[in-house]
C-alpha cells in the first residue's frame, strides 16, 4: 500500500516536472504571472468589497465610551472625537464639508479648522462657521517652519489644541452623511484600534474618470495588501488623507506628525508609522457614508495618479523604474502577446497564461465596479 502511494507520488511529480519541461520560457512566465495576480490581487480585492462601513450602521447602536484603554465613561455619546481640517485655498468646497460634518449624529465631537496661509476667502468662510457653530474652532496660521511641510505642518499644530481622546485627520473636500462618525467610532472601538482610516466614495465626472478611479482603487487594494493591515505584518500599512482616526494618547506617544514632518504622503507614512511602533490599524471602504470629487477632470485624475505613484517610492527614480516594469509585467504584456498570438507571431500555448491574466484583470475590475453609476460601460475599458 505504502510502495502504491509512492509510485504514485512520483508519477504525479514526474509529470509535473515533464509538464514545465515541456513549456517554453513565454509560456511558463505567463501561468507564472498569472499565479502571481491570483495570489496578490485576489485577496485584497475580496477584503475591500467585504470590509464596508456601511454595514455598522445601526440606528439603535450605542457606543461604549469606556472601551478606550485607561478611560472613564463620559457621557452616553461617546469618546469626544476632534476633527481636524487642514485647508488652503478651499474656499469653494470648505463650507459644504463644515456642513455635511456639523449634522453628525450620535457622538460628540469638536472641529478644529486650521486656515494654513490661504490667499482665498477660506479664512473668512471659517470664521463665519465657527460664529454660527461653537463645535468648530479656527486655528489661523501666517506661516510655516523651514523644517516642515505645510499641511503636516498645520495638522500637528492643530492637535496640540485638540481635546479629544480620538483625533480624526480629514480634507476639506470631504463629505459626511449623519452616520459616518458614529459608525467609525464605533468599529473603532469594537476592535480596539489605534489608527483607522476610510476610503471615500470617488465622485466622478465622466466615464473615463470613473475607469480610472476605478482602477486606481484596485491598484491601492493590492499595492497595501489592505487584507494584512489588521495583522501584524509589517510592510501592509495604509493611510487615507480623506479619514484617518487616530487614538490621540497613542499619536502624541509618537511625537505626533513631527517624526513625519516631511513627508508628501503625510497620511500613509502616519498609518506606517502607527503600525511600525506596534500600533493596531484597519481599513474599510466608506461607500454611501464617506465621498469626495477627488480630481476636477480626467487629467486631473491622471496627474494625481501620477503624483501619489511617484511620492510612494520617496521620488526614487529606481523605484519609480521598478514600479513601470511591475506594470509592463502585470499588465500590458497580457494584453500585448495574445495580439501577437492573433497576428500568428506568437503561439497560443506561449499566450495561453498571459490571456488568462487579461481575463482575471476583467473579472476583477468588473466585480469591483460592480453596482458604481454606469458600471457596465466600465467593464469594456
Amino acid at each position: 500500500m505504502v510502495c502504491e502511494i509512492m509510485a504514485t507520488d512520483q508519477a504525479g511529480y514526474c509529470w509535473t516536472i515533464g509538464l514545465v519541461g515541456s513549456m517554453s520560457l513565454m509560456s511558463l512566465g505567463g501561468w507564472l504571472v498569472f499565479a502571481a495576480a491570483v495570489l496578490t490581487a485576489v485577496p485584497p480585492l475580496a477584503a475591500l468589497k467585504r470590509k464596508r462601513l456601511v454595514r455598522y450602521v445601526s440606528s439603535s447602536a450605542v457606543i461604549d465610551s469606556g472601551r478606550l484603554a485607561g478611560t472613564s465613561v463620559e457621557d452616553d455619546c461617546g469618546p469626544l472625537v476632534s476633527v481636524i481640517i487642514p485647508a488652503r485655498n478651499e474656499a469653494e468646497k470648505i463650507a459644504d464639508c463644515f456642513r455635511s460634518l456639523l449634522r453628525s449624529e450620535g457622538v460628540t465631537f469638536e472641529i478644529l479648522a486650521v486656515n494654513d496661509r490661504s490667499e482665498d476667502a477660506t479664512g473668512e468662510l471659517m470664521d463665519a462657521a465657527a460664529r454660527a457653530d461653537a463645535r468648530l474652532r479656527v486655528i489661523h496660521l501666517r506661516e510655516c517652519p523651514a523644517d516642515w511641510l505645510g499641511k503636516n505642518h498645520a495638522m500637528h499644530r492643530a492637535s496640540l489644541e485638540a481635546r479629544g481622546r480620538l483625533l480624526l485627520f480629514t480634507d476639506g473636500d470631504i463629505l459626511y452623511e449623519p452616520q459616518t462618525l458614529l459608525a467609525a467610532v464605533r468599529y473603532f472601538q469594537q476592535h480596539q484600534l489605534q489608527h483607522m482610516c476610510l476610503l471615500p466614495e470617488m465622485i466622478c465626472g465622466s466615464l473615463l474618470e470613473s475607469v480610472m478611479t476605478t482602477f486606481f482603487g484596485m491598484s491601492f487594494a493590492i499595492g497595501t495588501q489592505l487584507h494584512l493591515i489588521r495583522t501584524r505584518f509589517p510592510l501592509a500599512y495604509a493611510g487615507v488623507g480623506a479619514f484617518n482616526l487616530v487614538e490621540a494618547d497613542f499619536y502624541r506617544r509618537l511625537g505626533g506628525h513631527q517624526p513625519i514632518r516631511l513627508d508628501v504622503l503625510d497620511d500613509v507614512k502616519l498609518g506606517k508609522l502607527i503600525k511600525c511602533r506596534g500600533g493596531r490599524s484597519d481599513f474599510l471602504l466608506a461607500d454611501g457614508l464617506l465621498s469626495v470629487r477627488w480630481q476636477p477632470s480626467l487629467w486631473g485624475v491622471v496627474t494625481g495618479l501620477e503624483k501619489n505613484a511617484f511620492a510612494s517610492v520617496n521620488y526614487s527614480l529606481r523605484g519609480m523604474l521598478f514600479l513601470t516594469l511591475l506594470f509592463s509585467v502585470f499588465f500590458v504584456l497580457p494584453v500585448a502577446l495574445p495580439l501577437l498570438s492573433l497576428a500568428g507571431q506568437v503561439s497560443s500555448e506561449d499566450a495561453a497564461g498571459w490571456l488568462a491574466t487579461v481575463v482575471l484583470w476583467h473579472v476583477l475590475f468588473a466585480w469591483l465596479a460592480w453596482g458604481q453609476r454606469g458600471f457596465l460601460l466600465q467593464i469594456p475599458l
